[in-house]
């Protein structure tokens, strides 16, 4: 079984290669991944998830406020 890795964009993929290289050994570049025996390691485009406003979960937090913080979801969808 192989590890996937997923980075942000393309750039941090190729970082990630690079850092694992020494360690696992080479990685086959295909044309929208890298993969060795152990990893596979791939980018994104774009925002894989997004937090909800957070008037979404309480509606106090509509007017932004200090005493409002932190923000932290109950749920994740």
């Amino acid at each position: 079984m192989k590890t996937l890795v997923i980075a942000e964009k393309p750039s941090v993929a190729q970082d990630i290669v690079r850092a694992l290289t020494p360690v696992v050994g080479k990685f086959e570049k295909h044309e929208d991944h890298f993969e060795s025996e152990t990893y596979v390691v791939t980018s994104a485009v774009g925002h894989l998830v997004e937090i909800q406003a957070p008037e979404k979960f309480d509606v106090k937090r509509g007017k932004w406020s200090f005493a409002h913080l932190p923000v932290i979801p109950p749920y994740f969808d």
